[in-house]
């Protein structure tokens, strides 16, 4: 079969933006790596949780090994991820105290990761347009890319769950209360089909709610809010009590005692990798029947 030119040029247009995603996520990796293998360590203390419109920067307080002492302001997030009065350990570079990273999982590495993956994914897909453009079967093709994303569907699932359950198990409950409901919107196009079958396409506006809740811990009495799972409709009202669960070790690190909170986001990564794995099973079973000599 000929080669398709157009697939060819979309593959390498694919290609070219997966790869200077994945040259963006190793480069963040590699900024992280450079303070765990050359930072000097601090103990630091969070003061202070800023909120800038809809996200939540931490300021930190630590002493360099002189004496002096720091309080520096790390990048925001979208819901906080740190407690005032939490301890935690700061990897600064000695000739320039304030280029520093908060010695966390997350803080090192999740940025780095998550752009990293994009970028495989948009490097999956151009493998797709590749293989069209060489005039690869389909279904061979299909098959391959769902299969990769059930796989990477079910190995989140798999840490998703086992975080849930360690939480769950191993967690402390206490009694809260819904400070507010935190509202987000965002702008989404969508295409839209008149009456005579032409499309437009048209700008919707998307509304989400998330329940910030505050409670007292039992060890120490220390105050933590933290954010709920967010929805298009406002499961709870201001004032609602609720039961939450939270990591003694880690306060902040705490969930609202129900499903959707605690269950839910491992069960929506294992239907998605039992969809796109069921189509690969579905097709794969249709294309052997189809081969299978009839009598």
């Amino acid at each position: 079969m000929a080669v398709d030119r157009d697939w060819r040029w979309i593959s390498w247009a694919i290609l070219g933006i997966g790869g200077l995603l994945l040259v963006g996520g190793l480069a963040l990796g590699l900024g992280s790596l450079r303070h765990v293998l050359h930072g000097e360590r601090a103990d630091g203390e969070v003061v202070e949780i800023l909120r800038e419109g809809d996200m939540y920067a931490p300021v930190v307080r630590f002493r360099l090994l002189g004496g002096e002492v720091q309080e520096v302001k790390d990048l925001a997030s979208g819901a906080p991820d740190f407690a005032v009065g939490a301890k935690v350990t700061i990897l600064y570079m000695p000739q320039d105290p304030r280029d520093f990273r908060i010695d966390t999982f997350d803080r090192l590495w999740f940025s780095a990761i998550f752009v990293t993956v994009f970028g495989a994914f948009w490097l999956l897909f151009g493998a797709v347009a590749r293989a069209l453009s060489r005039g690869i079967d389909l279904a061979v093709v299909g098959e391959s890319a769902f299969a990769v994303i059930a796989a990477g569907a079910g190995l989140i699932g798999v840490f998703v769950l086992m975080s849930a359950a360690d939480l769950y198990t191993g967690g402390v409950r206490a009694e809260g209360v819904v400070l507010e409901n935190r509202e987000s919107r965002r702008s989404e196009t969508e295409s839209v089909r008149r009456a005579d079958g032409s499309e437009v396409d048209r700008s919707v506006e998307r509304v989400s709610f998330a329940p910030v809740v505050r409670f007292m811990t039992r060890e120490g009495g220390r105050e933590i809010e933290f954010h709920g799972r967010g929805g298009s409709e406002k499961a709870f009202a201001k004032g609602d009590s609720v039961t939450v669960i939270y990591d003694p070790a880690n306060p902040i690190r705490a969930r609202i005692v129900s499903f959707v909170d605690i269950w839910l986001p491992s069960a929506a990564a294992f239907a998605v990798a039992a969809v796109f794995g069921g189509a690969v099973w579905f097709s794969r079973r249709m294309r052997r029947r189809a081969k299978s000599p009839r009598a």
